[in-house]
């Protein structure tokens, strides 16, 4: 690989209401790596706003991006180059996921003053999901919840294996997880060694790999309406009756997408969660 003597800055804003959906967005569009920047940090700041940042060692790519989003006001500069991976790791902190829930860096020695809080070893690198996102937060919040002794969990779009690795510390005696980007097999898998699960029930591909009598007592979805809509079928069709169905990554202004599913459905709505942007809900199927 070659080396990176130089790294393109891109610093843009937007109404603080409207970070979390400027992220994902920026994610989506290629942002390896967006940081919150402290109010301190910034020239002439306005109130009402959050500032942010991205680097690349690719002008174009930049460029791209910068050009994409033209709403976010974006400041560009060049820097020489750091070590980032070592000034990311510096500033890595534990993570309260949910109110039981904790993600720790590797490198991070951490115990929580709560001695029923669960703590999970976790890197990202290929796959998505640290914990630090609010539709992973809310999650994982409705899923404490439900009582996993015993269950079955599928959880769909596994990203980093959190929220499956976090029904196994609730009780559950199987949590699979379905992933189609083959990239975050290796880390999924390394995830749950690091955590004590052994080999991981992950699989790669879609829900059709599930025979006709599979079913599940929990399923777990955490990807936005687009992603979710072509699999109501199937989730029907694994989830049990009396079976808890928990999805997020859902625009709070498209809910009633959902609910009307619901309604149609036989879905009973439990709770419902907002966070930012981003609405999510806890259901029981009795279709």
């Amino acid at each position: 690989m070659q080396k990176v003597n130089t790294w393109y800055k891109a610093q843009g804003c937007c109404p603080m209401e409207a970070f979390e959906l400027a992220s994902y967005f920026l994610f989506e569009a290629g942002v390896a790596t967006l940081e919150e920047m402290d109010i301190k940090e910034v020239e002439n700041p306005k109130e009402g706003l959050t500032y942010f940042c991205f680097f690349t060692g690719d002008i174009t790519e930049r460029n791209r991006i910068v050009s994409e989003f033209p709403q976010y006001n974006w400041v560009t500069a060049a820097e020489p180059a750091k070590d980032w991976d070592k000034w990311w790791r510096d500033r890595a902190q534990p993570v309260s996921v949910s109110p039981r829930l904790w993600v720790r860096p590797p490198w991070v020695n951490f115990t929580p003053d709560d001695p029923n809080s669960v703590v999970l070893e976790l890197e990202a690198k290929t796959a998505f999901g640290t914990g630090e996102h609010n539709t992973t937060s809310s999650t994982a919040a409705l899923m404490e919840a439900i009582d996993f002794k015993g269950k079955s969990v599928l959880d769909i779009g596994t990203g980093t294996g959190i929220l499956a690795m976090f029904a196994r510390r609730l009780g559950a005696k199987m949590a699979v997880g379905t992933e189609i980007d083959p990239l975050a097999i290796p880390c999924i898998a390394e995830n749950f060694e690091r955590n004590g699960f052994g080999k991981s029930d992950c699989v790669l591909g879609f829900l059709d790999v599930f025979k006709d009598n599979v079913k599940f007592g929990v399923i777990v979805c955490n990807m936005i309406r687009s992603e979710l809509w072509p699999l109501r079928d199937d989730i029907e069709n694994l989830l049990a009756q009396g079976g808890h169905l928990v999805i997020s990554g859902q625009l709070e202004t498209e809910k009633h997408y959902v609910l009307d599913w619901f309604k149609e459905a036989g879905f009973v709505v439990d709770e419902e969660r907002v966070s930012g942007e981003w609405w999510s809900v806890r259901a029981i199927f009795n279709g």
